[in-house]
């Protein structure tokens, strides 16, 4: 589960971005990924097996905060949206780590609710689709190890003067490693630590290029019930490395970096038997600077087919 999840976290996610270039608004433009949709073990790599993932997002945007961290407007915006994804993990080594891929299928709902929108304005359908060729783990005793190599094509619908669009129009390069370790001998309490670093293409039909974006994100967390259940402490924090370029800038937020932080709560179990596992996070955005700002609230069931481990000859 915590592959696909790894996979899942760029994607999911990115049915969000497009509330976080409002150009009237004095938001920048972000990448597919918004920090905090990782947490508890996102240093992790499944281990091999197929696993096929129904999630679900709701996340209530309060306000939209300008450069200098106040807020410049408070709609009252809800998104929702639903992410199918697929991911397998084989028993082939590369580089001593064990290889995997994923894909990801977003579909976003959104309807915007404030004195700037109609009230009726709504933009439904798939977002851009996420695929991850390389996945790749390692287990060093009481550690583990990812890196993870993702694209997004934008294949979400986007139009330049429309506020509301399912998709972000354009590609983007995300490189992430992490690592999980366990902090005492029975393995109960473990914390982890994730970067994700995105590179972004110019905007299709608009002459905006995204700066590049680097988010740390982290975790704190104590096993239950016979190690079935993980639950504890997730936070992130996010801030692009260089502006944004382009003629299309606007000129309220050029020359600024944007950036946001926040911390929550997770939990999660894995029920072997059935091969189903389950997973809730809350977080709460803070310190935001040209960016949306809010709550985000993701819930997920996913199936779990292992692959049994070769026999040793």
């Amino acid at each position: 589960m915590t592959n696909l999840r790894t996979a899942v976290r760029h994607g999911l996610l990115a049915v969000l971005v497009m509330l976080a270039f409002v150009p009237w608004a004095g938001a920048q433009q972000l990448g597919h990924y918004i920090g905090g949709f990782s947490g508890l073990d996102n240093g992790t790599s499944a281990p091999p097996g197929f696993y096929a993932a129904e999630f679900g997002l709701v996340e209530p945007v309060s306000s939209i905060k300008g450069p200098n961290g106040r807020t410049v407007l408070q709609p009252d915006i809800n998104v929702g949206g639903a992410i199918t994804a697929f991911s397998y993990i084989s028993q082939k080594k590369i580089l001593g780590g064990e290889y995997g891929m994923a894909f990801m299928v977003p579909v976003l709902n959104t309807r915007f609710n404030s004195n700037l929108f109609n009230k009726s304005a709504q933009s439904a359908g798939i977002s851009d689709i996420m695929f991850e060729p390389v996945n790749l783990g390692w287990a060093k005793g009481a550690a583990n190890y990812t890196l993870n190599y993702a694209f997004y094509a934008p294949t979400g619908d986007f139009d330049p003067s429309s506020p509301l669009n399912t998709g972000l129009g354009f590609w983007e390069h995300q490189v992430s490693g992490g690592m999980s370790l366990s902090l005492d001998k029975k393995k109960l309490w473990n914390a982890s630590a994730l970067t994700v670093w995105e590179f972004n293409h110019s905007k299709l039909g608009e002459d905006l290029k995204p700066g590049p974006i680097f988010t740390g994100e982290y975790s704190l967390g104590r096993r239950f019930f016979k190690y079935q259940m993980n639950a504890g402490l997730v936070g992130f924090a996010s801030h692009k490395l260089s502006t944004d370029t382009g003629s299309a800038v606007s000129p309220l937020t050029k020359g600024y970096l944007d950036r946001g932080f926040g911390a929550g709560g997770e939990w999660k179990y894995t029920d072997i038997k059935h091969h189903l596992a389950y997973d809730v996070r809350f977080e709460q955005q803070y310190g935001v600077q040209l960016r949306t700002s809010g709550q985000v609230v993701v819930f997920s069931i996913t199936y779990l087919k292992l692959t049994p481990p070769k026999p040793s000859k």
